[in-house]
């Protein structure tokens, strides 16, 4: 089933182009890593894809369903619906300071969808033993270390049953070790076959785990395909030289 197309996606910040002309399509349970220099784009385009930037022309298909037809946008409610299919994991976490890692996490079913409590603690027990943290479920996000929020956030953006996570650049402000607990959770979804889509600097995941790799340079896609061949025999000049640079 394919879960994302993206069709000439244009996006433009007053007189700069940031996004011209991006196209690409995503499979259910596949996991695109998306790669390249900072500025290129890459962050844009995936919060256009949620709605938290507005694009300015092209297609965006998410399960079949137009949240963005030919640069034209359906009524805020219909966006909505839409976009409760995916869920974000973001740079810098975005937990609520004032409450506990379980309230967290049960917000947004209690208060956004009014699930009922019973159902949403169970879920968020649940999620929070998946990402090795029931143990911190009573206490604030201000006592734990930048992996630990990361897990929660990654935990809290299950919590919708969403059918797609949108990771930006989720382990870019970590150190080495917590960088690894946190590829370790996402990695753990990869193998779930949930779908995700991961802008990401950490070639070793990209490698490791992605289905398939998309590098964007200058607002475009420049190129992509498996890890193994993307990685091994680049085509395109400046991704050849952007992965000599790195590896």
């Amino acid at each position: 089933m394919q879960m994302l197309r993206v069709e000439n996606l244009k996006k433009s910040f007053g007189s700069e182009e940031v996004l011209k002309d991006v196209s690409f399509a995503m499979e259910q349970g596949e996991t695109l890593a998306v790669i390249g220099s900072s500025g290129s784009g890459k962050s844009t385009m995936l919060r256009c894809l949620i709605d938290l930037e507005q694009a300015d022309g092209g297609d965006i298909v998410i399960e079949g369903e137009y949240l963005l037809h030919q640069g034209a946008y359906p009524a805020e409610k219909e966006k909505r619906r839409i976009c409760a299919k995916m869920g974000m994991v973001f740079q810098s976490f975005n937990l609520f300071p004032h409450i506990t890692v379980l309230d967290n996490l049960m917000y947004a079913p209690l208060y956004v969808k009014k699930d009922g409590k019973a159902q949403a603690l169970e879920r968020a027990r649940e999620l929070l033993k998946m990402v090795d943290l029931l143990d911190k479920q009573d206490v604030y996000p201000n006592s734990l270390s930048g992996g630990q929020k990361q897990r929660v956030a990654i935990a809290r953006a299950l919590m919708t049953n969403p059918d797609m996570l949108l990771f930006d650049e989720p382990t870019s402000s970590l150190d080495p070790q917590l960088t690894g607990e946190v590829l370790s959770v996402m990695k753990d979804l990869a193998r779930r076959r949930m779908t995700m889509i991961v802008v990401t600097h950490e070639m070793g995941f990209a490698r490791e785990a992605a289905d398939r790799v998309l590098f964007m340079g200058d607002g475009r896609i420049l190129e992509q395909g498996p890890p193994a061949q993307f990685f091994a025999a680049p085509r395109d000049k400046r991704v050849r030289e952007f992965i000599n640079s790195i590896l």
